[in-house]
């Protein structure tokens, strides 16, 4: 293991180091760096302004085609600092993303948007990363730390990760793409555009079968999205919307127990615990948008949403059957004002508006001990402001700052005791500075406040073991605050670029389940005090002859600082992860390679610290691309070295000898083929 910790931190540091043997020319110093937003910001980003001393990644249009991975969380999972999480691997593509180390509530505290606008819904439903079809991308943008709060609202305490779908070329055409793999893995995509810049329209289609790596793991999923956009010299307008149906099995954990001996996961690794579980979910969502520009400088931004997500799971298992049923729907407005000018004398970015949503959520669970019936409301109205300020040729001040007034009413038919019917006032903040040191060196420091606002799942859950029930003890949460500071550096110079950051996050009242101790069920809480730190570190390096390596190393320490775990890991936080990409590009040939490693992790649960931990794990994925005329072919190969290993572990709260795990896939390979016409 220490060897390859070693390798995973001397990756970034060889090609880091590289520059010091490295000139720039005039046209490289010319060229935006890989860690710099593009010149041309779409509205659907946030991004246009007072970002300067935060750590950005901009994920272009060309890496996201050639990624030898067949989701956006495969993508993502070759960033620094970005750990990705996913129960089955079967190609539903929910997986959970964490950035600086959240473990278990990385969904609740990372930001998912399309196009600017959020995903995250009121439950623990997570991210459905399959809607957004790949064609479709132009390109993803990572922000770390707190100021996605700022920008985008409650939730980006470790950051956000917005899906830009817009600003591309309009063309159009009829492309069709099918894909063959491992598993019985059968994907069919089509996409239909007609018209220009004046008036444009999309279509898509995406259907996916698999019969998935395990038992009871089979997985079918249809999309279909339709985009109509009007560019006027007055105003641009644009209307989209989507419908997905989603079935799929639920294998459950594999269990060990140490007391008896049993290990499914060396022995049946690809069993199912609960064989005849099943998931059906059915999602909509409606989008509308017009952007005016009110003058040279100033530009007005005005978006309207809705989206509803209807999910019925039945959950079979020795003791019966127990049955969710849940309806989640969000109504969303968010105008903005852009300004990018002058003000003194001196260059100013804004942004700043009104974000306005209400939610709802209708769920009705069924067991042998149990009936539960929840309603619940959320209310958020903030306004919010984030600008930058060219002090000096050298010198960025930027600032943001976002009042959240939020109102929630959670109540049971069956425990009208319990109700939560509170509002609330917080404030997202953050401050920053970034200093060109030479036109090749840049240094940055911010610090900012961020906000988390319990989930209703989270509420409800609230309960211990009763005789024959489970009492529901309270619908009340305190919400989540945190504080985050970052100091780093942006350098380049010939053929690399790199970014080096170091963090710290201080976290109260964080939201979470606990176990409370061995032999009690445990509830879903706020926790003492936790604490994140770490430093992160990446580089893209031109090397000639076609060739791009992308090194990266980061490591987090996430403990808690107070209470009766106090100097604890938190849960599903690896100290060191990192990894190596290698890209070659010829004529109408390409090649891709990604190597990752993750460290070892506690289990869910094992606040205490008692149970073994996950082990350590590296992953290799290639593909190899080409183009012929009008046909587009791809191959790839997935954990090349076919290594057993799983990444999410839950440790019994009753049995100290017991834990489940969910085996991940082992070696799989994929083809691909596309024509556009």
């Amino acid at each position: 293991m220490t060897l390859t910790k070693s390798l995973c931190a001397s990756t970034a540091i060889v090609a880091i180091g590289a520059i010091a043997f490295t000139q720039p020319t005039a046209a490289e110093e010319a060229t935006p760096g890989a860690f710099e937003l593009p010149p041309v910001v779409s509205t659907a980003s946030r991004l246009a302004a007072g970002l300067n001393s935060s750590s950005v990644t901009v994920i272009d249009k060309e890496k996201i085609n050639r990624h030898p991975g067949k989701s956006l969380p495969d993508i993502l999972a070759a960033e620094a600092g970005l750990n990705v999480r996913d129960f089955f691997g079967n190609g539903n593509e929910t997986a959970t993303v964490d950035i600086r180390g959240f473990g278990e509530q990385a969904g609740q505290n990372v930001l998912v948007l399309v196009d600017g606008r959020r995903s995250n819904d009121l439950d623990l439903g997570g991210v459905q990363f399959g809607l957004v079809p790949r064609a479709n991308i132009q390109r993803i943008e990572v922000l770390r730390g707190s100021a996605a709060a700022v920008l985008y609202g409650e939730g980006g305490v470790g950051g956000a990760i917005n899906i830009i779908t817009q600003g591309g070329e309009k063309t159009q055409g009829v492309s069709a793409t099918g894909t063959l793999g491992s598993f019985g893995y059968k994907r069919a995509q089509s996409i239909f555009q007609w018209g220009g810049k004046p008036a444009h329209v999309a279509l898509s289609a995406d259907t996916t079968e698999s019969d998935g790596y395990r038992h009871n793991n089979g997985l079918t999923r249809h999309i279909y999205s339709a985009t109509v956009s009007v560019d006027r010299d007055a105003a641009d307008y644009r209307l989209s919307a989507t419908y997905s149906t989603k079935e799929n099995g639920l294998p459950g954990n594999r269990v060990v127990n140490s007391g008896t001996g049993v290990n499914l996961v060396q022995s049946n690794p690809r069993g199912a615990q609960t064989p005849e579980s099943k998931a059906e979910e059915r999602r909509f969502r409606i989008e509308a948008g017009v952007e005016t520009k009110l003058s040279d400088t100033v530009n007005l931004v005005v978006d309207a949403s809705y989206r509803r997500r209807t999910v019925s799971s039945d959950f079979v298992a020795g003791f019966g059957t127990t049955l969710d049923d849940r309806s989640v729907a969000t109504t969303s407005f968010t105008p903005r004002v852009i300004y990018n000018g002058q003000a003194g004398g001196h260059d100013v970015n804004f942004i700043g508006g009104v974000d306005v949503s209400y939610s709802t959520a209708d769920v009705q669970q069924r067991s042998p001990f149990t009936i539960s019936d929840q309603d619940g409301k959320l209310t958020t109205i903030a306004l919010y402001g984030q600008g930058d300020i060219a002090v000096t040729d050298a010198l960025t001040l930027d600032a943001g700052v976002r009042g959240i007034y939020s109102k929630v009413d959670v109540r049971s038919d069956q425990n009208t005791v319990a109700r939560s019917k509170d509002s609330d006032f917080n404030v997202a903040a953050n401050l920053g500075a970034a200093y060109d040191v030479t036109d090749a060196v840049k240094l940055f420091a911010r610090a900012g406040r961020a906000v988390r606002l319990a989930t209703i799942d989270e509420r409800v859950g609230t309960q211990r073991a009763g005789a024959p029930t489970f009492a529901v003890i309270s619908f009340d949460l305190k919400n989540q605050t945190s504080w985050d500071f970052e100091v780093g550096t942006e350098f380049g110079f010939g053929p690399v670029d790199a970014r080096v950051s170091a963090f710290q996050i201080n976290v109260e009242n964080q939201i979470a389940f606990t176990p409370g101790t061995i032999a009690t069920f445990g509830f879903n809480t706020n926790l003492d005090d936790t604490r994140r730190r770490g430093v992160e570190a990446e580089a893209v390096a031109e090397l000639g002859y076609g060739f791009e390596v992308k090194p990266r190393v980061a490591y987090t320490e996430a403990v808690f600082t107070k209470g009766q775990f106090d100097g604890n890991k938190v849960p599903l936080v690896p100290e060191w992860t990192g990894g190596l990409g290698i890209d070659w590009t010829g004529d109408n040939v390409w090649a891709s390679a990604n190597w990752r490693y993750l460290d070892s992790q506690r289990m869910i649960n094992d606040q205490e610290a008692i149970f073994p931990e996950i082990p350590s794990y590296d992953l290799l994925d290639i593909s190899v691309g080409g183009t012929i005329g009008m046909v587009s072919l791809k191959g790839e190969v997935r954990n090349v070295l076919d290594e057993d290993y799983f990444a999410t572990a839950a440790a019994s709260d009753t049995n100290p000898n017991v834990f489940g795990a969910f085996p991940l896939p082992g070696r799989a390979a994929y083809v691909e083929a596309s024509v556009a016409f």
